[in-house]
């Protein structure tokens, strides 16, 4: 079957709109109505199909050709994995003819367009002819630089592959990364088990190989070239001895290098040229996603600033198209044509009757070699000379369109459009389709629902906060309510708090939000006598609220409401929680939950929207291939050939679609949630069909194990899990139905299949004196009491439960059974109450028998237990002890009826005329389960759904490479169904053929959503299908209303400033310490306090101020003049900024080990305090032992200050490069290890660990839940550890080293802090997990706490503060090089300092806690106190701190929209990404404003260490640029309207501020820069004459500011 993009998406969106419609069904049919009407409407919950269209790639010639035409050497065509005789594209024999005659290229030529054979092919081509000219040996000839590992990898496996059956091992190929393993001998046995065979002679594995003899293609990352150009072992691969064979440097997904992180990567490159002493290495730059072609000058701008070489307009290699000839003779065909071909190449009808059928309607066949070539010929020709095919073109071509929006245009059906497309996609001519075509869908999620109250009742699906039912008439005005609902019954109910007499919504992040639930009971009648619905209620309960302006009231004291409103205008309200909004009990039908609430906002989270959209996906994808063959029947009488027959083939086809996250716990959990539950959702659906395929049996009933043995035999019939494990999830699945009966969405409830028992009762024998009920009331009694059995999944079971499959019926370890008398065993139930106490069955049986006492129902009770004993329905386990249901006593029926109560709506196959809900007093009626079930979401489910095993798999970063390639591979070999990707599947990772490509959220940029949905559309005869969810958020709902602004987006191309001086520095520095390790290799350490024990430090220094000639000529080939001359390149003035005799002006590496030995002197001295106190303690005494804890705490402290990582210390203090990596990565590890472990990769910067990885937090990885337990100790070393303390006034994060008091006001504003303070500690050491096996994942989302915002830390003394009169008003900037910012997650953690033990509680204050726990290896630990901590990270940048001391802004909303204009205007001015740049809020006493309080900005580089972007506003050119820039963005918005009360993507909102776009108003920017520019004409600024230039200032005046286009910004 052919997928159909129109139609699947209509059964898509169908399939999720009866899922909203029937998980949302409330008790009221009015809002329902509605609910089913909006959902309905055109672009509420869907928005496409798009489609674009695009001409087919350009062929050219074939490698042979170019061998034959000189262009490659002969010795390529050996290689036969290259397809050296058919065509390449266009722009890749271009690509390869460029390069080989020297030039330096950027290909950037879309997804899919074959851009790695555009490198690939001249690499291997020049190495050939090396060994042809016999010159090949070992040593670097290209070098292919990729920005993730799984890149790497893959590359690597096209190596192996392209070489597989080259005999020859004289071209040597390797990565080295961090995956790289030292030795051979390891790295081997990692390869066999990964690969399966023995690495061949040509490919390198490991580090020593590539030393000993550097391969000819060497693969890396930029993070690891670094580190091979630092450490004095890696020297060999730029060394005199090879320097002189490097040709190429490969740089691929090259979009990736913008801003700092390109800044950083081309020093890099220019580092390697300069200690290859080459200038003439060749660079060829590949990105899918560079820009348009107007943006031509730009890339070559971008090339010639990363690469430091020559690029021109003629360097950059774009794709070609091809269209086809216009033909003489054009004429319409009847669209009758496609739709007939449309059907055949889905039914896959023979091609040679296809043929017959074209040549009988006149289309002219175009004969081949084979019939499948003769028919994609045939239909390229017959659409060629289609004239429709010319208005499809001249509408679409390269636009984005909704189909029926083109449809319309060309005033076809929609149907018939896509036939037309699908046709199509089968019309090829050598191997090139016609054209290309790419469908795109999106759907959003559910924002809530919204409704007026009565007498309105309108309901809407977009928020709102007034309804005016007539625009003209301002009395016909009613308050809209965001509602609630109970998941079982459907009871409405309102979440709100009463402010000022108001029922009042808040959202729940308000720091005021303190809400109360109600129960929406409807319309006051206009009797005084009101009750409804909730029994028992109180009068003080009973609220009215009035519809039109929301004031409420308690109606116990009304008389008339305050508003004014008239009486029709009421609605009672009946509250039923005081405090929060939870509810585990619903008032209506008392269905109880004890872990979530039973009352839900209309809200679907990510993952059960994205799972059922999914489900739907998966259904409509073609899972049969469906062959018509003609077969020639033979006879005896009348001969061969003279009869046909029409013969259907069927064969299976795996249904595949990627599924992308944007992090990878989001994608890890999806994998493992979908799986679950598509899985359950197949189970019932086969369940069903055992229904359907024995429906005659079934009316009856059939036994238990005979049921389970149909679905056993459905399991194998469609291959649904592991052959040796369907007998067991047979039973399992059944008996999880059976516990499961009561469940909304049961089998029993939709009215497919029930559980019964069989009973014999004597029908002459009831009613009588003792029972006074019918004999089929009695044995519906029976039947009721059996089904406690079931509940309780007390069932004598034939099969051995697993761990998991217990999970999955009980929350015990073992089954439950029943004990007739009361017992307190906890594996037992007890079938009679406590003395003189009720439980669930004696409460029924009084419902039952309402005059009868305890006595009697008790009584009754005993004579059923043993009823149901002597007729075997139960059976004794004498060796458990205990009771359970007798498996053989139990039927499996279809349902004929059922009834329903009417109040707490229970669904039951026995009528016993009572409901035995407890506390609930409704009576039964028959229920019309056949009209309910119709538009049922599950019913249609359980019926409907196509019957396909689905396997999904994660794929993301925290994957090792082993297992992260195995998925890669077994999806390829369609083994896997799903794969849920995080961002490593976005970049030219090989899947395979694919045609499908399913979005959870929408991609930040349009280059990300071109680079995901070119995964898609890998397919020869298929269009490309991307499938996008939008959920509620700002950026998704955005896009979701202008999907092409996403398709068809501007792609801006990257951008950076080469001559940025705060990189290149870090380069200089690290330029210099390479030049000493290869000097002086024995000082190169692995930690920095072996390394100041050796005096490196000292060696170091001296190395650099003896000024060595070699690393002077290296810098100059390096670092441009300008820079040059401003860090004084030619006199080593540089130096001076490293180390520096002036106390007033630290060098960088003095103040780093200012700090190290200011730290270490401060533990000392804390070592040598506590130590003389201890000489003075008695020992054996409490104070004694807890000073020799300290003086252990203490050498610990040292201990992990000395002991830390060398390279880690220059990175984290800005001496070496960083690459915008964090420099703090920490792990999750098991300590006790393990194959599962091994397998995994689980570390995250500290800045995300500290909530992903914290105590109790549960992380998905490769389908199973791991829970983190510890905070990793390291023996002998301790956490950093400080006192802190938030100052309630001003929001300030004061804090000290723990061996220090805090002060007692606040650094900031000068209020007195909390006497209460708190620690935190920095983990760096990571985090280890839960002791025991990782468990089930399920699908209830894993539990994590989380960190708070960026506070600025520094003390202020690092800030360089002037005063600048801006307009006439006064503002005061400060700047810092290197400053703190540090993010807590404050949980309430109470660790363990002994072994990192980390328990959450609640509500605690206790300075310690008693706690008995196991250390990580699982024994005891010694010390049973854990003290409260918070976790937290900080980390250095650049800072500027803005004051507007004249403007008093104290309102946080309109500071948040001001910093975020702020941000926007320089990221503009500085043409730098946004996302280089972040901000945070900083509150200060303002004195121009008598000391009050008012909001600042910090603004700070997000790479680590700073990229020297913010500090270039100390230049007030740069700050003026600034607040333009600002002003413009705000001011040309149009979005609020004339209001400007909201802002939009256009001015401040992104994809990364979400959090803040419900409270950014672009009015309150507007209105700062108004008041900024005082009535001035023109931005003008001047630093105040009273304020003193600094020293740093007068140095900066030597240079030039430049942005990231290369102008020039200011010169002083």
């Amino acid at each position: 079957m052919l997928f159909r993009p129109a139609e699947s998406s209509k059964k898509v969106v169908d399939f999720y709109r009866d899922y909203l419609l029937t998980t949302f069904k409330t008790n009221k049919d009015y809002y329902n109505k509605q609910l089913a009407d909006q959902l309905s409407e055109n672009g509420v919950i869907s928005n496409g199909p798009f489609i674009s269209m695009s001409d087919s790639f350009a062929k050219d010639k074939s490698i042979r050709t170019l061998v034959e035409e000189g262009y490659l050497c002969k010795s390529i065509i050996a290689l036969e994995q290259l397809k050296t005789d058919r065509g390449l594209y266009k722009h890749q024999v271009e690509a390869i003819c460029k390069v080989g005659i020297g030039n330096n290229m950027i290909i950037t030529t879309g997804t899919g367009s074959g851009k790695t054979e555009c490198f690939l092919i001249p690499v291997i081509n020049q190495l050939m002819q090396e060994k042809e000219a016999g010159t090949l040996g070992p040593g670097v000839r290209t070098l292919l630089i990729y920005p993730m590992n799984a890149l790497v990898n893959d590359q690597i496996r096209r190596l192996r592959e392209i070489f597989v059956d080259y005999e020859d091992a004289d071209i040597t190929f390797g990565k080295f990364t961090g995956e790289t393993e030292e030795k051979y001998d390891t790295a081997r046995n990692a390869f066999v088990e990964r690969e399966g065979v023995e690495p061949r002679k040509n490919e390198l594995i490991c580090r020593k190989q590539m030393r000993d003899t550097p391969p000819n293609i060497l693969i890396t990352n930029y993070a690891m070239l670094e580190y091979m150009l630092l450490r004095p072992g890696d020297n060999i691969f730029f060394s005199e001895q090879y320097a002189n064979k490097w040709r190429f440097i490969v740089l691929d997904e090259a979009h990736t290098y913008g801003g700092a992180k390109g800044i950083e990567v081309s020093t890099l490159l220019k580092r390697v040229e300069a200690m290859l002493n080459r200038n003439d290495i060749q660079f060829i730059l590949t990105s899918a996603t560079l820009g348009n072609r107007k943006d031509n000058a730009k890339i070559v701008n971008f090339a010639q600033s990363l690469c430091n070489a020559k690029f021109g307009a003629d360097s950059i290699v774009r794709s070609y198209t091809v269209s086809p000839g216009i033909p003489a003779n054009i004429a319409r065909l009847d669209f009758l044509i496609y739709r007939t071909l449309a059907k055949q190449i889905r039914n896959n009808y023979p091609v040679g009757k296809t043929l017959q059928w074209l040549k009988e309607h006149d289309i002219p066949i175009e004969t081949d070699r084979s019939l499948e070539t003769s028919l994609e010929k045939t239909l390229y020709a017959m659409i060629q000379h289609d004239g429709f095919y010319y208005d499809v073109r001249r509408e679409l071509l390269n636009k984005t369109l909704p189909l029926n929006t083109i449809a319309k245009k060309l005033n076809v059906q929609v149907d018939d459009f896509t036939d037309f497309i699908a046709v199509a996609s089968n019309a090829q001519l050598n191997n090139d389709k016609i054209f290309e075509a790419r469908y795109h869908m999106f759907i959003r999620g559910m924002e809530g629902v919204f409704v007026t109250l009565e007498p309105s009742n309108k309901l809407f699906v977009k928020k709102m906060e007034t309804y005016r039912e007539n625009v003209y008439e301002e009395d016909s005005e009613y308050k809209v309510f965001e509602i609630s609902f109970c998941h079982n019954c459907g009871a409405l109910f309102i979440v709100g708090q009463t402010v000022d007499g108001q029922l009042t919504q808040k959202s729940k992040f308000s720091d005021d939000y303190e809400p109360e639930v109600y129960l929406l009971d409807g319309a006051v009648e206009d009797s005084d006598n009101v009750d409804s619905g909730g029994e028992n209620l109180q009068d003080d309960k009973k609220y009215i609220v009035c519809s039109k302006c929301g004031t409420i009231a308690r109606a116990s004291a009304l008389v008339s409401m305050p508003c004014g409103h008239k009486k029709k205008y009421y609605n009672q309200l009946i509250k039923v929680k005081e405090r929060g909004d939870y509810l585990h009990s619903c008032p209506c039908c008392h269905v109880t939950n004890t872990q979530r609430s039973i009352v839900r906002p209309y809200f679907l989270g990510n993952e059960a929207a994205t799972a059922v959209i999914a489900t739907a996906l998966y259904d409509v994808l073609p899972d049969t291939k469906i062959t018509k063959k003609i077969e020639v029947l033979q006879d005896d009488f009348f001969g061969s050939g003279t009869t046909e027959k029409e013969v259907t083939e069927t064969e299976p086809l795996t249904k595949q679609f990627l599924a992308f996250s944007d992090n990878r716990q989001a994608a890890a959990f999806f994998a493992t949630y979908l799986e679950t539950t598509y899985r359950e959702s197949l189970i019932k659906r086969l369940m069903t069909q055992v229904c359907i395929d024995h429906c005659d049996v079934m009316k009856n009933g059939i036994q238990l194990e005979v049921f389970v043995s149909y679905l056993e035999d459905i399991l194998t019939k469609y291959e649904i899990g592991d052959e040796e494990g369907r007998h067991t999830m047979a039973w399992v699945s059944t008996i999880k139905e059976m516990v499961n009966y009561k469940a909304k969405n049961s089998l029993q409830n939709k009215g497919v299949l029930y559980f019964d028992v069989s009973v014999n009762i004597s029908q002459n024998a009831f009613p009588n004196p003792k029972l006074p009920i019918s004999s089929d009331t009695v044995v519906a009694l029976f039947k009721t009491m059996a089904q406690y059995f079931m509940r309780d999944a007390a069932i004598s079971l034939p099969i051995v439960l697993s761990k998991k499959d217990l999970e999955s019926l009980t929350y015990g370890s073992v089954l439950p059974g029943y004990l007739k008398d009361y017992t307190t065993r906890k594996d037992v139930r007890s079938w009679l109450p406590k003395a003189g106490k009720k439980n669930k069955r004696t409460k029924a049986i009084a419902k039952m028998f309402p005059d009868k006492d305890l006595d009697y129902s008790i009584s009754l009770l005993s004579s059923l237990w043993s009823q149901l004993d002597n007729q075997k329905i139960i059976v004794y386990d004498s060796s458990k002890n205990k009771y359970f249901l007798n498996t053989k006593a139990i039927l499996v029926r279809a349902v004929e009826k059922l009834y329903i109560c009417d109040e707490c709506k229970t669904i039951t196959p026995y009528n016993l005329d009572i409901c035995v809900a407890t506390n609930c007093q409704g009576k039964l009626r028959q229920y019309d389960y056949k009209t309910a079930r119709k538009g049922d979401h599950y019913y249609q489910l359980y019926t409907n759904l196509s019957i396909d095993n689905l396997v999904a798999r994660e794929h993301t970063a925290q994957l090792g490479s082993e297992k992260a390639y195995e998925y890669q591979n077994d999806f390829k070999k369609e083994n896997i169904n799903v794969l849920s990707c995080s961002t490593t599947f976005e970049m030219g990772v090989d899947v395979g053929s694919l045609e499908t490509v399913f979005m959870r959220n929408m991609p930040p940029t349009p280059a990300n959503y071109a680079q995901r949905a070119g995964r898609a559309g890998r397919s020869k005869k298929a269009a490309a299908y991307a499938l996008t969810f939008c959920p509620n958020s700002s950026h998704d709902l955005n896009f979701f209303k202008n999907p092409v602004a996403m398709i068809k987006g501007t792609i801006i191309p990257p951008a950076l400033n080469i001559n940025n001086e705060k990189i290149v520095l870090r380069h200089i520095f690290a330029s210099a310490f390479s030049f000493f390790w290869k000097r002086y290799p024995g000082l190169y350490k692995k930690n920095i306090g072996d390394f100041v024990d050796e005096n490196g430090i000292e060696e170091f220094k001296k190395y650099i101020t003896s000024q060595p000639s070699a690393l002077k000529e290296y810098l100059e080939h390096v670092i441009s003049p300008e820079l040059q001359i401003f860090y004084g390149i030619n006199k080593f003035e540089w130096v001076g900024r490293m180390f520096s005799d002036d106390p007033d002006a630290p060098g960088v590496f003095d103040i780093a080990v200012r700090k190290y030995s200011a730290d270490l002197a401060e533990l000392e001295k804390a070592m040598g305090n506590t130590s003389r106190q201890q000489q003075c303690a008695v020992a054996g005494t409490t104070e004694y032992q807890n000073l020799c804890w300290t003086i252990q705490s203490i050498g610990y402290s040292i201990n992990t200050l000395k002991r830390q990582q060398l390279i880690e210390f220059l990175s984290r203090n800005n001496l070496i490069p960083k690459y915008g990596f964090p420099v703090d990565t920490v792990e999750l590890k098991s300590l006790n290890g393990g194959k599962f472990y091994d397998k995994l990769r689980l570390d995250r910067d500290l800045s995300a660990a500290i909530s992903e990885y914290a105590p109790e937090s549960e992380v998905v990885a490769d389908g199973k839940l791991i829970r983190s337990r510890y905070v990793r100790v390291l023996n002998g070393y301790a956490w950093p550890e400080y006192n802190y303390s938030q100052c309630k006034h001003c929001q300030t994060l004061n804090r000290t080293l723990w061996t220090e008091s805090l002060p007692k006001r606040c650094r900031s504003c000068g209020h007195d802090l909390p006497n209460f303070s708190r620690k935190y500690i920095i983990p760096k050491f990571g985090f280890v997990v839960e002791n025991g096996e990782p468990i089930e994942v399920g699908t209830s989302k894993p539990e994590r706490t989380y960190k708070g915002a960026i506070s600025y830390i520094g003390d202020g003394t690092k800030i360089e503060s002037h005063t600048y009169q801006i307009c006439g008003k006064k503002v005061i900037i400060g700047s810092s090089k290197m400053d703190e910012l540090a993010v807590l997650n404050t949980s309430n953690f109470y660790i363990c300092k002994t072994c990192g033990y980390g328990k959450l509680y609640d509500d605690s204050n206790d300075m310690v806690r008693q706690f008995i726990h196991e250390k990580p290896d699982g024994y005891k630990c010694p010390n049973d106190k854990i003290q409260p901590y918070a976790l937290g990270h900080e980390f250095q940048t650049d800072v500027v701190l803005l004051k507007f001391v004249s403007e008093n802004i104290t309102d946080i909303n309109i500071a948040w929209t001001v910093l975020y204009a702020l941000l926007e205007g320089l990221s503009k001015f500085l043409a730098v990404d946004r996302n280089e740049l972040a901000g945070c809020l900083h509150w200060y006493r303002n004195d121009e404003e008598g000391g009050s309080g008012n909001f600042g900005f910090v603004l700070f580089d997000n790479t680590p260490g700073g990229a020297g972007y913010v500090r270039q506003l100390k230049d007030i050119s740069t700050f003026i640029g600034m607040m333009q820039e600002g002003n413009r963005i705000v001011t040309s918005c149009t979005c609020g309207g004339e209001e400007a009360n909201t802002a939009c993507y256009g001015c401040l909102c992104n994809y990364y501020n979400q959090k803040q776009h419900d409270i950014l108003q672009r009015r309150f920017a507007i209105n700062f820069f108004r008041s900024t520019l005082s009535g001035q004409k023109h931005w003008s600024g001047v630093r105040l004459a009273n304020d003193d230039v600094s020293s740093e200032d007068a140095l900066k005046d030597k240079l030039a500011v430049f942005n990231n286009e290369q102008k020039q910004l200011a010169m002083t």
